[in-house]
């Protein structure tokens, strides 16, 4: 194994794979080689080692592919992922705070209370206005990142996604109202995309790197 390891690892030197998955990736093609000559063998294959070596014909594009698949999701979780999580945060946690300041806990059994929240209660409207600034932000960020119009705008209204996916799952065990989702996922989801839409246009806003000389391949 650990000879077929060097072996990958020779060829995908020049692939320049992020650093956080060469070894996961190296390890994974590693070991799929070794299955392959060790079923060639099994079969009767006199030459197993140069059966398993022809799986890949050309190593540099192989190696290209993998960059650009891996990128790829990189990608995704920085330009899309990670700001609409954190403007899901940011709404989930101003809707906590308008609940805690307006919202005063009922009666609802012996010596028990519960706080209802419901969009016709005192904390729904002050909690959509801030909406379009979660939005904002999400798309923001997902900008600083180099996202593009689209991307910005799924960042942005990942506040709605997040309420979506937690009204399905109590939908499980309650009843579904219609109103629910109209008031919880589309109204904020417009709200979110509001706030974003002055960040939707024109090119991505991420910050420019240094400028780097493009060298001649050998």
């Amino acid at each position: 194994m650990r000879s077929w390891e060097r072996f990958v690892a020779d060829r995908l030197a020049r692939a320049r794979l992020p650093r956080e998955i060469q070894d996961d990736v190296i390890t994974e093609i590693a070991a799929h080689l070794e299955e392959c000559e060790e079923e060639l063998r099994a079969a009767g294959d006199a030459d197993a080692r140069g059966g398993a070596l022809g799986q890949v014909q050309d190593w540099r594009a192989f190696g290209r592919r993998i960059r650009r698949s891996k990128e790829g999701d990189m990608k995704t979780l920085r330009r899309i992922v990670l700001p609409g999580v954190a403007a899901a945060i940011a709404s989930i946690a101003s809707l906590k705070l308008f609940v805690y300041l307006l919202i005063t806990p009922a009666e609802c059994g012996p010596d028990t209370t519960c706080i209802l929240v419901s969009a016709d209660g005192p904390a729904y409207l002050p909690w959509l206005a801030t909406l379009p600034l979660a939005g904002a932000l999400g798309a923001a960020l997902a900008s600083f990142q180099d996202a593009t119009p689209r991307q910005r705008l799924v960042a942005s209204i990942f506040p709605a996604l997040y309420l979506a996916a937690d009204i399905l799952g109590l939908a499980v065990f309650d009843a579904f109202y219609w109103r629910v989702p109209v008031y919880w996922v589309l109204i904020p989801a417009i709200a979110c995309a509001l706030g974003a839409w002055p960040l939707l246009g024109g090119r991505a806003r991420g910050f420019a790197g240094p400028p780097v000389a493009a060298a001649a391949e050998p």
